[in-house]
């Protein structure tokens, strides 16, 4: 039996309800199958559509229109879809109510490939006629929105032809629009819009249509969580401001009226306004504008408080100078420009009383100098010789730094503009004022004058290196503050680089004369420094650390200063790249050596071994994968008959074998994992317990996939089988094991972990467990690192996150008396897991979260408080649920004796609540929370107190008139 579709009763069906919407799927598959022809539907819902009742009228065209929009957008010949079309923009003439089918069927029928975009004029032209756009629902506006989108894609060259009665229906279309979601949409278009479309007499008809929303005024619900916000809707209105040049005078307008305002967004949405422009408008729209336009920015700049608003107008100012440096040689207005800054800055500069005030000030001149060449050049040109004059002025210490600082900064910008040549003589004078200020008293000075000669090196004459030299090699001698001596040592380096040859003869052959390098034992740690330092430098590498590897060959009283010094210079990868290391370890054979040296140390817990001990390992890191395998395979031997008689030599097999490249396997790897096994396990020693147990851990990690990965973990995993009982070094191990193998990204981890958290109800194990989650999920500077070669998947936080909440959700009940480490457990992961990987069970966790601080262990607490404060910034309801029972426990350890961060958390916390929350909520606490806050007013610590303060300031404005909160 045919379908009613292919019959003409289908008017009849439709207007009594006996055709579902549903069926439209299927009547489009019989068009596509050619089975029914879209003349032939339309003919046989000739009686719905044509219908005298509005409302069946009304069934008949979104019938239609849910056809129309199941089809194929390549189906429909031209001829059909022109029927189509005129059929629709008849319908447009119809009652109110059968409107929003139209367009929306208008909408489908525009995406169609065969659609002539010249039936869009008289389609526009009825819209415009008999629809009143701002009168029809969100949906439908957003439609004839859309409509003129897809137009304009489809063909833009035709819609500049409709001429000025179109614009000025897309005109009165938008005219009064209000929806947030519909005006995203149209911003979007606009530009395209007023760029391509000729406006004729209309550009300030459409400019005062847009410019009505300036500056946006407006608040999403709360309860939309994906709401459009302000600052979407006033970005996407920027470019539709000045999308034109011929809005360049009315915009000045709008932005000169705005930036006059008192009314702060206003002006921070003119700033942007104006940064935005000056990528459009030529620089002739600005001219008549300049002075009005600077004299706002000056003050706005030059107030003390509001630091955004300083910043926005920065931002406008060097926008505003790069699109006027386009006129630079083309008349004096951008001359006359820059000079009216200088002589505003220069004045606010020779009145300056506090480093605010100065700073303010230079930083406008660093902005506009920075904006393009001819910016830089005009202004260092005349800034750089008054700064200079400035610092001879009888002004504060901290204003004579912050003017060398300044100068510094000119230079930084000189250089990166490349216009040192168009300067003047005038900025060679900077390293002198350096000099001049390392020559004082004061570590302020010296430390500020050795920073700015850091910054204009290139600047360096060769008269003042020797004086240079002189002050810092006193300094390194003399000097008790590690701030000074890292910057005299970094100083010398820089200027090695630049003059090698004096610094070889006065440094290294004179002062600190490399061949007598024990001479002056006081001083010979610093001097060791240096040397180290300098060994960096291709000039001095063969020189210096011959003489040092002579004290370490002959075990030279003081050869442990060498080494020590040694270890912290090639630790500085800056100092000392990969290729460096691997050329002296090749030129100087220098791990062979310092092992020697160490089997001859009696203390191998001291500093000094450990320095040895770091410098082999950075060496053997640096070392290609077939020298690394040398250099294990000569030493382990020794280092392992070494550990039999004291377990404290494993440090040096950790050394060797910890900084070994992925898949790289010693000829004793099997015997190092027995080894490393059975100190973790059985020796008394903590710290070559923990060091036997994270190198098991790195050469796991490390193991190629395969075969060799098979051989350590079946080794290691056999041997563990074997051990009787579970003790915390048995969990820690396998917490080293678990973190080796999640770090991987190998799924076998969840078997490891399991082993720990299966303690987790044993009163006996529980803090175990809790310290094995927490070296699993911290993180270390020097053990499973990308700069020790190990594989670090970047999701293994949360891939430990998720299985210890399926953990969390299996167990039935715990023992009271391991909830605390339970919940200890748990501060370690979320401490460490991104906040995005427990969203989807926000409600679970922060339950877990309010439960935990009843606990008075301070770490658990300042952990919980800070996730708690996360939950409130986030408004999550379990806050909101549990308040009655939150706010006392806070308030209560807001006087908590054991820590005064935990102290300092809680009182944070009460502030954000009385911040976040609706006053409506937060009221019926009020007078029980400034009752409960008054005693940590008079905490003993200051920074407890100021916290305090603000927390309890907040609460006693709840409800108050005049507060700064919605409800």
């Amino acid at each position: 039996m045919d379908q009613v579709w292919f019959t003409s009763r289908l008017s009849e069906a439709i207007t009594n309800d006996e055709i579902k919407f549903d069926d439209t799927p299927n009547i489009a598959t019989d068009i596509v199958s050619g089975h029914l022809e879209i003349q032939n539907l339309v003919g046989n819902m000739e009686g719905v559509l044509t219908n005298t009742d509005v409302e069946n009228r009304e069934k008949g065209m979104i019938f239609f229109t849910k056809v129309l929009k199941e089809l194929p957008k390549t189906l429909l010949s031209e001829m059909q879809l022109q029927f189509i079309s005129k059929f629709y923009i008849d319908r447009l003439k119809d009652n109110h109510r059968i409107i929003p089918a139209v367009i929306e069927g208008y909408l489908a029928l525009v995406a169609m490939k065969n659609y002539k975009i010249q039936w869009i004029s008289e389609f526009f032209t009825v819209l415009f006629k008999e629809v009143s756009c701002q009168s029809q629902v969100r949906q439908d506006r957003h439609n004839i929105y859309n409509i003129l989108y897809q137009v304009m894609k489809k063909d833009i060259e035709y819609v500049k032809s409709l001429g000025p009665d179109f614009v000025y229906g897309v005109i009165s279309s938008i005219e009064g629009e209000r929806d947030p979601r519909n005006l995203m949409f149209l911003f979007s278009i606009l530009p395209t819009f007023i760029k391509n479309v000729p406006l004729g007499h209309l550009v300030e008809e459409m400019f005062e249509v847009i410019a009505c929303y300036f500056p946006v005024d407006f608040h999403p619900t709360s309860e939309d969580p994906t709401a459009v916000t302000r600052n979407d809707l006033a970005n996407a209105l920027y470019p539709c401001l000045c999308a034109t040049g011929e809005f360049g005078e009315p915009c000045m307008l709008l932005l000169i009226e705005k930036l006059e305002s008192s009314l702060r967004v206003a002006k921070l949405d003119a700033y942007k306004l104006l940064a935005a422009s000056c990528k459009i408008f030529n620089a002739q729209v600005y001219f008549p504008f300049l002075k009005r336009l600077w004299s706002t920015i000056h003050t706005d700049v030059m107030q003390k408080t509001d630091d955004e608003m300083r910043m926005g107008a920065l931002d406008a100012l060097s926008s505003l100078i790069v699109v006027q440096a386009t006129q630079a040689n083309t008349g004096q207005e951008f001359e006359n420009f820059l000079k009216g800054i200088i002589i505003t800055m220069q004045r606010e500069i020779a009145e300056a009383t506090t480093l605010g005030h100065f700073t303010h000030a230079t930083k406008v001149l660093i902005t506009a100098s920075n904006a393009t060449k001819e910016s830089c050049i005009i202004i260092t040109k005349i800034m750089v010789p008054a700064g200079i004059a400035y610092t001879e002025y009888r002004v504060t210490d901290k204003l004579q730094m912050a003017s060398l600082e300044f100068l510094a900064d000119l230079y930084g910008i000189v250089k990166n503009w490349d216009v040192l040549d168009s300067i003047g003589d005038h900025i060679y004078e900077i390293p002198g004022l350096c000099l001049k200020a390392v020559s004082l008293t004061q570590k302020d000075f010296q430390i500020v004058g050795l920073k700015t000669l850091l910054k204009v090196k290139d600047l360096l004459k060769s008269d003042l290196v020797l004086p240079f030299v002189e002050i810092l090699v006193s300094f390194i001698q003399h000097s008790r503050d590690d701030d000074v001596l890292k910057l005299s040592i970094k100083t010398i380096n820089v200027i090695a680089r630049k003059y090698p040859e004096m610094i070889m003869d006065y440094v290294v052959r004179g002062k600190f004369d490399v061949n007598n390098l024990t001479e002056d034992k006081a001083t010979l740690q610093k001097r060791a420094r240096l040397l180290s330092n300098l060994a960096s430098i291709d000039d001095f590498t063969k020189v210096i650390l011959e003489e040092m590897l002579k004290m370490i060959v002959t075990n030279d009283e003081d050869a442990c200063q060498v080494v020590e010094a040694l270890s912290e210079s090639i630790l500085d990868k800056q100092l000392y790249p990969e290729n460096k290391v691997v050329e002296i370890e090749s030129d100087h054979g220098l791990i062979d050596k310092v092992i020697n040296w160490l089997y001859t140390e009696q203390d191998l817990h001291n500093r000094v071994s450990e320095d040895g001990f770091i410098l082999v390992n950075r060496l053997v890191a640096n070392l290609p994968a077939d020298k690394q395998k040398d250099v294990v395979d000569r030493h382990t031997q020794r280092a392992i008959a070494k550990c039999a008689e004291c377990a404290n030599y494993f440090y040096l097999i950790e050394a060797l074998y910890g900084s070994l490249r992925q898949g790289v396997s010693g000829s004793y790897t099997k015997g190092i994992v027995r080894l490393s096994t059975t100190l973790a396990l059985n020796v008394d020693d903590e710290k070559v317990r923990y060091s036997a147990a994270s190198l098991l851990a790195q050469m796991l990690n490390k193991a190629d996939f395969g075969e060799p990965f098979e051989v350590v973990y079946e080794m290691l995993n056999s041997k563990l089988e074997m051990e009787e009982g579970v003790s915390d070094r048995l969990l820690m191990l396998y917490a080293w094991v678990t973190k080796a193998l999640v770090m991987r990204g190998s799924v076998m981890y969840t078997e490891w972990f399991q082993k720990i958290t299966q303690f987790m109800n044993n009163p006996k194990h529980s803090k175990d467990v809790a310290n094995a989650v927490k070296l699993i999920m911290s993180d270390s500077t020097h053990i499973l690192t990308a700069s020790q070669h190990c594989r670090v998947s970047p999701v293994y936080k949360q891939r430990v996150f998720v299985e210890f909440f399926k953990f969390s959700q299996s167990i039935e009940e715990l023992d009271a008396t391991v909830k605390e480490d339970y919940y200890l457990a748990w501060a370690y992961i979320l401490e460490q897991t991104p906040r995005s990987a427990f969203i989807g069970e926000l409600d679970k966790i922060a339950r877990i979260i309010i439960d935990s601080v009843i606990y008075n262990n301070k770490h658990l607490l300042i952990i919980m408080i800070e996730l708690l404060i996360h939950l409130v910034d986030i408004k999550n309801a379990s806050v909101v649920d549990s308040m009655q029972s939150l706010l006392p426990r806070l308030t209560a350890l807001a006087q908590y004796e054991g820590s005064m961060d935990v102290r300092i958390m809680s009182l944070r916390f009460l502030a954000h609540v009385a911040n976040t929350y609706p006053t409506s909520v937060i009221l019926p606490y009020k007078q029980d929370m400034l009752i409960g806050l008054a005693p940590a007013l008079d905490d003993k610590k200051r920074l407890v107190r100021d916290v305090a303060v603000k927390a309890r300031t907040r609460w006693f404005m709840v409800g108050a008139p005049g507060e700064a909160k919605e409800n």
